[in-house]
């Protein structure tokens, strides 16, 4: 490829930004390395994101292993059949994530995201290709491999907040997010068509563990190979590209301590954690039981659930990327006003959805009501997500941590409190589920505008040096 402008040649010596020399390739992907980047971390994340809710669909399609069971003579039930095992099964992602977002932290502040989500990769590669096995052996081994898929995303929540921080211009930044935060998405549009299918065909459910395990192991050793934690020391990025990245960022080169009581009692941060914890349990709600609700409740067949399931993630995806290349040609609006917006629009269309599910007997009402719910909900990540950035500025990897863990918590307690609810999967106890769900939502979302603020906190500026100069520009 000819190089021009700022790469005449091969060997070119540039500078990181942090008085580090790089030596920058003749190939720089036409000075958008960032977007490359961008897919390729989109493309693990989804694949990741399929791996933990593989089992919430093929759930409803493993009525084999209920045919193999009987003709064994055995006199117990198989524990697919069982609601508690469903949603130990449920749960067991959750557990997993949590158990792998205790060392996120201190793992990403020392390794950097580019191991750290590798690693985290292999665990969902591992967990996923094996489950057909284990199913076949021991319903504990199940277990042991949906916590290894949960270990997976486990810092999925966590790099949403760091990559596009670290490799998207500030001018680019809310569509990046947005791009990026599809994940959730992608996963369905990509996972439950290919389910469906092969669900009903001569290959069956195992063949879909098996595929995406192949595809994540895959994919995952590309990242591993081409992903660096900063674009300044990237071989594949321009110093054209490197300052359009760092423009109008503060420069924050300096490894600093995270204040973790500081803020863990910012009344901003808390607002913020507090609205994604109700707002996360109607979207997780959705995410994990909606093929159930739409085969079990609304009577929609195997490959029908997994069609009509992935439609409103797609509208959703397109949805959310229109509202991030909107809001960064936004200039009359203030950021608050911007993300205060997406919370709101979201929890509003949530609990529109939900209500109009709870109160209607209409097959096809109710499944509107479940798209729109389903479409609408796509702007609460980028809310948290931009309000957490903008407040902790370099230490926003905390605060994302933290709310990782929260609806990592809520992906552990949902499906507990559904078997609780909705045992027999009637129309009326998901209506009581619906109208609970709704009334959290409203309630942990209130403060949100009066708390928050687009402001940097004071600890993340730097004090002056005994010589009466800053450490770092703000």
């Amino acid at each position: 490829m000819r190089v021009t402008g700022d790469e005449k040649m091969a060997d070119k010596v540039g500078d990181s930004g942090d008085g580090v020399k790089r030596k920058i390739s003749n190939f720089v992907f036409w000075n958008q390395t960032r977007v490359f980047i961008l897919a390729l971390s989109l493309t693990c994340l989804t694949l990741t994101q399929i791996n933990s809710q593989i089992f919430t669909f093929t759930v409803i399609c493993m009525d084999d292993l209920i045919v193999e069971n009987q003709m064994s003579n055995v006199t117990e039930p198989h524990w697919i059949e069982g609601t508690t095992e469903k949603s130990i099964l449920f749960s067991a992602t959750a557990i997993g994530a949590l158990v792998g977002l205790i060392p996120s932290v201190p793992l990403l502040n020392r390794l950097g995201v580019r191991l750290t989500l590798s690693v985290c990769g292999l665990c969902s590669t591992l967990g996923t290709f094996f489950t057909p096995i284990a199913v076949s052996w021991s319903f504990y081994l199940v277990v042991v491999c949906r916590v290894l898929q949960g270990l997976g995303i486990s810092v999925i929540l966590t790099v949403l907040g760091v990559i596009p921080t670290s490799w998207s211009p500030k001018s680019e930044y809310s569509t990046y997010l947005a791009i990026l935060s599809c994940a959730w998405q992608f996963s369905n549009v990509i996972f439950m068509p290919i389910s469906g299918i092969l669900c009903d065909s001569e290959y069956g459910w195992r063949s879909i563990y098996y595929a995406f395990g192949v595809l994540t192991g895959f994919f995952y050793f590309i990242f591993y190979m081409f992903y660096t934690d900063a674009p300044g020391v990237h071989r594949n990025v321009s110093e054209k590209e490197l300052g359009q990245i760092k423009e109008g960022k503060p420069d924050h080169a300096i490894r600093e301590t995270v204040p973790y009581k500081r803020i863990c009692t910012d009344p901003c941060v808390l607002a913020a954690w507090i609205s994604f914890l109700g707002g996360n349990l109607g979207f997780i709600t959705l995410l994990l039981y909606g093929p159930t609700y739409l085969r079990e409740v609304l009577n929609f067949d195997v490959r029908s659930t997994g069609y009509i399931n992935a439609l409103p993630y797609a509208l959703c995806a397109i949805y959310k990327f229109s509202a991030g290349k909107i809001s960064d040609r936004i200039k009359f609006a203030s950021d608050k006003t911007i993300y205060t917006f997406w919370l709101f629009s979201s929890i509003i269309g949530l609990s529109i959805g939900y209500c109009i599910m709870a109160w209607t007997t209409d097959r096809n009402i109710a499944f509107v009501a479940f798209a729109f719910a389903i479409v609408t909900s796509g702007l609460i990540i980028m809310a948290s997500v931009k309000c957490l950035a903008m407040r902790c500025q370099q230490h926003c990897h905390f605060a994302v941590s933290t709310v990782s863990f929260l609806s990592y918590c809520v992906q552990f307690i949902s499906p507990l409190g559904v078997g609780i609810m909705c045992p027999d999967n009637t129309p009326e106890q998901w209506s009581r589920a619906f109208l609970l769900i709704t009334g959290i939502m409203i309630l942990t979302n209130a403060p949100f505008p009066f708390l928050t603020t687009q402001e940097a906190a004071e600890y993340t500026k730097h004090k002056k040096s005994p010589m009466g100069e800053l450490s770092e520009k703000v």
